[in-house]
């Protein structure tokens, strides 16, 4: 009885397997090409705005940098913010700029000082905070910073593919402009 529902069994499992294949007929030919729609304007991936002359004032030691009137801002955007920390000229006489991402902190003798930002959809705040008061600070720290920030279309924002802290690097995956301004040489710390 066994051997007979095993033998059954068996001869059911080549008929159900049988019944599963299926047979692909010959290629059919190629359709017409359909109409071709009309041209839309070139997407932006990311946008880049620089402010010059960025200075942290007491007593709040902090900045608001409207991003500009015919920018729309989305919750979803991601604001990117580097100052220009340094810039030195090279044997052939090209002047390098040394961008820095934020958050940046700074060790020094009076203890830590840190240059931090927080983002909305219409604006970037820059400010300051440190262990010790912020009123001894000398202009180097506080004054006439270049700043820029990018904005990334959440849609984009893909931390696996570029280093964010790197400026160049997201100048290049991104396709900002180049912005064509010659900074004088001013060290920060």
């Amino acid at each position: 009885m066994k051997a007979l529902f095993t033998s059954a069994l068996l001869a059911s499992l080549i008929v159900f397997v049988s019944c599963t294949e299926t047979y692909v007929g010959p290629q059919g030919p190629v359709g017409p090409q359909g109409p071709i729609g009309p041209a839309g304007a070139d997407g932006e991936n990311a946008y880049v705005f620089e402010w010059e002359n960025v200075d942290f004032t007491s007593p709040a030691y902090e900045v608001i940098l409207p991003y500009p009137d015919n920018f729309e801002g989305l919750a979803s955007d991601v604001a990117l913010v580097y100052f220009l920390w340094d810039t030195y000229e090279t044997n052939d006489g090209e002047v390098v700029e040394v961008w820095r991402q934020i958050p940046q902190t700074i060790l020094t003798d009076d203890g830590a000082l840190q240059y931090n930002y927080d983002f909305s959809m219409y604006d970037v705040r820059l400010f300051m905070d440190a262990e010790f008061p912020l009123d001894i600070l000398g202009a180097i720290d506080t004054d006439d910073w270049i700043v820029r920030v990018v904005v990334v279309p959440g849609d984009f924002w893909d931390s696996g593919r570029v280093d964010f802290s790197d400026y160049d690097k997201v100048k290049e995956h991104f396709n900002l402009p180049i912005f064509n301004k010659s900074y004088s040489q001013q060290v920060r710390r």
